[in-house]
Formats: structure tokens, sequence, C-alpha cells
């Protein structure tokens, strides 16, 4: 499902698909506009149900990594009917789109569920009927009373007794109407129910919060690391023609960063694609010389070889009858030689012509294997082509993720051979926070360790151990270890000093909270944790203070023993009923 917002394109794609009663993973990909302004946009959405009025459930799409412009998030849909979902967008792309669709088979938005009836009118219809017979009963009746008048001999008292039967029936039937009516059940209206709004309990996974033990932190003196370093090298001998990037410039996956002159391969690829063309070509004629003019020409032959045999016969039969003439003396002796002449060149033209025949047969096999092979000439000629114009690309040099150039290393002019470097790259979107930790601190920590690193001039930075050196320096007798964390603002630069502490498991500050990780929604001052408080959701700000990406310390209105949502939260609102899903 697609549709325009502005100069952008919204796509909104459900697994699985067709949606079935459930949960639903939505997908949303905004394409036809920059990644600066994906960068900036946010996304939140609301659901309802059309046909009965009732909203389901809203909150803010996840925005994908490193997939500026697509967003994901899970929605439940109990009932199968027609469902609607509004995508909200704000910051860099704004605006507002709704999308609708059927759930679980739905064909009819205004279908009525089963078990459910429309307004009951069958009592009237009964009155209706009654009336009817009462129509037909009088009409009957008076024909009783003009037929008795004109007969004697019937009964005067059975002038009016259709009528009055017809009366007593029709009064029976009312009274029964009027007693359903009355005392029947009352039939549903769907039209009563659409005024009804609301939404069932939202499903969610729950844990109760534990407590924070207390203990010492390990302190070490650390770096800022880029989290990966390119370099982008040549692919083809040439000159440098243009360098487009220069040291500290930022850069994108697939911008073109500098060229390589090469003329050779681009007329070389020209070349090999005249090249290709022109087999091609031959290899089409070849084909139709041996599909249409090599069958036309055995045709022929054939066809002049019976014309020749004809003749044959007939100059055969002829020399025969001409001496029958020579023996009973009708014809001279030259006269025969001279028919004996004729019939011996029709018999060699006959054979000339068979010959022919071959001829042609041979010549169409000869035909398609030369076809055959200028096929497979100009498939030849083809692959060379496009191998040629690989070659000529890669004239063109593009960054191969998004980064910082930390330096360039040739200017234009300079010759260059096949992988020569041409720049170097920093990937920064994340970095490594890199930490010399003493030997005797090593057996205290592990990946996951929570770590506290502080830079100057930056808030501190709450991480968790991702690698742990196996072998520690003979020298200085320390061990690196590192944690990755995001960089997506850049204020993180390569080669800046950080000061780093660590805290192993049985070390917490005593100031926190843990809980699961997968509580905690949002980062920073955004950063909330939902609490089950009575069957409703009740949002709570957060500050975490570490978070190794199975367990999080938080500071807040979160304590212990309070029950928490750990899956479903990022469709919650406050005040939502909810109920702890059960696997």
């Amino acid at each position: 499902m697609v549709v325009r917002l502005g100069s952008a394109d919204v796509m909104l794609s459900l697994s699985p698909d067709p949606p079935q009663p459930g949960s639903e993973r939505v997908t949303v990909n905004v394409t036809g506009t920059s990644a600066q302004m994906l960068k900036r946009t946010s996304l939140r959405f609301a659901s309802h149900m059309p046909s009965m009025h009732m909203a389901g459930n809203s909150g803010s799409a996840t925005t994908v990594s490193n997939r500026p412009g697509q967003w994901t998030f899970d929605l439940p849909m109990a009932m199968a009917t027609e469902w609607a979902v509004t995508l909200n967008f704000s910051g860099g792309v704004k605006g507002a789109t709704t999308f609708a669709f059927n759930v679980g088979g739905a064909t009819n938005a205004g279908d009525a569920m089963p078990g459910m009836a429309t307004t009951n009118g069958s009592p009237w219809k009964i009155a209706a009927f009654a009336f009817a017979i009462l129509f037909v009963l009088a009409a009957l009746a008076a024909w009783n009373i003009a037929t008795s008048r004109r007969s004697s001999a019937q009964p005067q008292w059975l002038n009016g007794s259709a009528a009055v039967l017809a009366v007593v029936a029709i009064l029976v039937i009312l009274g029964i109407a009027l007693l359903q009516n009355k005392f029947g059940p009352p039939a549903m209206d769907m039209s009563a129910m659409s005024a009804v709004k609301g939404s069932a309990p939202l499903p969610v996974r729950l844990a109760t919060v534990g407590g924070s033990p207390g203990g010492s932190t390990i302190s070490a003196p650390g770096i800022v690391a880029a989290f990966l370093t390119q370099e982008v090298s040549a692919r083809t001998p040439g000159v440098i023609s243009a360098v487009n990037v220069y040291n500290g410039d930022r850069v994108l996956a697939g911008q073109v960063v500098a060229s390589v002159s090469q003329p050779d391969l681009a007329v070389q690829a020209q070349s090999a694609l005249a090249a290709a063309r022109s087999d091609y070509s031959s290899a089409t004629a070849a084909m139709i010389e041996a599909r249409h003019h090599a069958p036309n020409e055995l045709s022929i032959a054939q066809a002049d070889a019976r014309s020749k045999a004809a003749q044959a016969r007939y100059w055969r039969n002829e020399l025969q009858r001409e001496k029958m003439l020579l023996d009973n003396g009708a014809v001279s002796t030259q006269e025969y030689q001279s028919e004996r002449a004729q019939a011996a060149a029709a018999l060699s033209g006959a054979e000339s012509a068979q010959h022919q025949v071959a001829d042609a047969q041979a010549n169409i096999e000869m035909t398609r294997a030369q076809a055959d092979a200028a096929l497979a000439k100009a498939s030849s000629s083809s692959s060379a082509a496009s191998a040629q114009s690989i070659l000529a690309g890669y004239t063109t040099l593009t960054a191969p993720n998004d980064g910082v150039v930390v330096t360039r290393l040739v200017d234009p002019g300079s010759y260059v051979a096949v992988g020569t470097p041409i720049l170097r790259i920093a990937v920064v979107g994340k970095v490594r926070i890199q930490a010399n930790v003493a030997q005797e601190d090593l057996n205290d920590i592990k990946v996951g360790t929570p770590l506290d690193a502080t830079v100057d001039g930056l808030p501190i930075i709450h991480a968790a151990v991702t690698a742990v050196q196996p072998a520690s320096d003979a020298t200085a007798h320390t061990a690196m270890i590192e944690a990755v964390v995001s960089n997506r603002n850049g204020r993180l630069r390569p080669g800046t000093y950080a000061r780093v502490i660590l805290r192993p498991r049985d070390s917490y500050s005593a100031s926190g909270t843990t809980l699961p990780s997968s509580a905690v929604l949002g980062s920073g001052e955004d950063a909330v944790v939902w609490t089950d408080v009575n069957g409703t959701a009740h949002r709570v700000n957060v500050t975490v203070l570490s978070d190794d990406g199975s367990t999080a310390r938080v500071k807040g209105a979160v304590k212990r023993g309070d029950r928490i949502v750990t899956e479903g939260g990022l469709n919650l609102q406050e005040g939502m009923t909810i109920t702890e899903a059960r696997s």
C-alpha cells in the first residue's frame, strides 16, 4: 500500500500478509525525499475500526537503525473486520495519511458480527400478512353473498360466515404479533452499537523490578576510537582526475569521492560493444540463411528433380514405342536414334536434379552450423563487452559507508596502480570507547559489565563492555577492554581522551534500580518505563545509569516489587488498559 504525502511516497506493509487477527508487524517506508529530512522525522500511529467507531492502539513507531525513512511497530488487531491506521509524521516530513485494510478475510466493513442480528421487524411483518389475508377473505365473503342471492337453496346464515371467520382469524394473528413484540427477546442493532467506543485490554509482557547491591568501581584511562577505518583504493590503473572530498568531510555510502582517468578503458568498452553488435548482426544473417534461404533452395531443387524425373519416364516409354515401330518398319533407324538421344538427355537431367537436391540438403546443415557458430561468437563478444564496461566503471570511486574522511592520500594528477589507496574513511556513526585495565582487575570484568565514560564537555556516556582483550601486555601488565556506543550526533571524535569507570556486576551503586533492558524505551531525557497500576499503563520517566543490553540500572520513580512492561510498551498510552500475555 503506497500513498503520496507531499513530495514523499509512503508505503505500509504488514507481516503476516494478508493480515490475520492477532499482532501484526507493521513496516513503514518513506521515499522521495532527502536522507537528512528523514533523519529528523518522527512517526506516531493510531488505529481504529471504522465500521464500529472503536479506537485501537496508538503510539510511537521505532526507527530502523541505519535505515533513514523506515519505521516499525506492532499493531494488535483482535477482531476480523476492517481496520484503519493513521500515520502522523512530524519533524523533517510533516503530514498525516491513513491506510485501510481488512483483517482475517473480512469482505465488508459493515458486515454484522456472528451472533448479532439486525433490527427485528417480524411482528409487523406478521400484521401486514394478516391484513393481506383479511383482504382476500373479505373478497371471498362478498362473492359468497352475491352467489347466495342468486340461489335460494343456500341458507341465509351462511351469507356472512366467511367475513366472521376472517375477522376472528385476524384478531388471533394480531394478538400473537403483539405478544411476540412485547415478550420476545430483543434483537441487537448494529447501528446502536456503532456509538460504543473503547478497546480491549492490550496484552503485554510483565516483569517484577529487582534491587541493586552496592560495591566498588574500577577506573582506567581510555580513548575514543572509530568503529571502522576503511580505505578507498583504485580498482584500475590510471591518472587521478578528481578528488571530491577533503580531510574532515562527511560522506554518505555510495557518494562519488574520486575519479580515475583511463580513456583506453572507455575506448575498449565501446570497441567491444561494437564488435558484439557486429557479431550479432552476422549471427542473425546466418540464422536467416539457415532457416529461410537454404530450405527454399532445397524446395526448388526438389521440384526440379520431380519435373525431370517425369520427363525421364516419358522418354523411356517413348523409346520403347519407337523400338516397336522400328521393328515393324514404321520408322527409320535415324528417327529411332534421334528419339534415343532425347531419352538419354532426359535421364541425365533427372540424375543431375537428384544431385542438386542432395547438395541443397547438405547446404542446409552447413548453414545451420554456421549460424550456431555465429551465435556463439556473438555471445562471447557480448560477454567481453560487459567485462570491458565493468572495467570502465571502475574509474569512479565511491564511499563504502557513511563516515568522515580521515586522510586524503593522493592528489589529482597522480598516477595510481590497482590497489593504490586514495582515501582513508572512518565510520563514526558508532565509536569504540577503549580503556587499558590493570591485569588484577580483569577477573571482575566481563562482556556486559556496565561502563561509564566521561569526555570533556559532554554528558556521561553510559554503556556496557562489548569486548575484553584475551591477552595482557607483557610490559604494562594491562589489557584493553572496549564498549561500542552510538554516535549519531557526531559529538564523540576519534582520538579523544576519555575517563572510564567500570562497575562489575557485584559492584552496582545502591542508588539505582535494576530491571530488564527491554523495559526501558527511548534514551537520554526521553527514557521511560511503563508500569502496571491496577491493570492500567502508567508512564514513568527514568534516567539510565548503565545498560549492558540485558540488564539496565535506572534512577526514577520505579521501586523494587513494581510490575513493569518488558514487551509491548511501544503501543501503550497513559491510562490504557493492559493485561499480562500468557505464553
